[in-house]
């Protein structure tokens, strides 16, 4: 079982999990973003100002210390969204047109479509070898723990087996 948590801590290297952190910090919604802050203060025993004065990657790289915590679970659920609408555009396109899930540059816009199965998400890997295997591993994997259901089914063993 993929959590977010365990995609930032197995998946990612530091320069990924910075990456995803710093999306959160930079495309988050106030609300978001101000949630994160006092719980980042409460973890590190410092004032919100003092938080919410640092820049985005001064942040994330504190919040990344805290990747093992339960308390930030949804903070970093909302970082991997994030980071792959604003960041990864290009290859959730690529996949989601493979897929034939219709999109606009990446973000689902129908309700009405088929999820992949497992051999569609496999076809998809071995086909769009242009990016990354750790990015990819890293997408599906938060894929499967956002979408839940059948993407999850579908995502989570090649994640496994592309982790290996």
């Amino acid at each position: 079982m993929y959590t977010a948590r365990r995609i930032l801590k197995d998946l990612a290297d530091a320069d990924r999990r910075r990456r995803i952190l710093t999306a959160f910090w930079r495309f988050a919604d106030e609300g978001s973003r101000a949630v994160a802050a006092v719980q980042l203060a409460r973890a590190l025993h410092f004032r919100d100002d003092t938080i919410r004065r640092m820049p985005p990657e001064k942040k994330a790289e504190l919040l990344a210390g805290r990747a093992g915590a339960a308390e930030f679970e949804q903070t970093f659920e909302t970082a991997l969204m994030l980071y792959h609408t604003h960041e990864q555009r290009p290859m959730l396109a690529a996949f989601l047109d493979h897929w034939k899930v219709p999109h606009n540059n990446g973000s689902i816009e129908a309700e009405d479509y088929t999820p992949p199965d497992a051999a569609a998400v496999r076809d998809a890997v071995a086909k769009l070898g242009q990016f990354d295997r750790r990015d990819v591993a890293i997408y599906l994997a938060a894929a499967g723990l956002l979408m839940a259901g059948a993407w999850r089914e579908a995502t989570w063993p090649v994640v496994d087996e592309l982790a290996r």
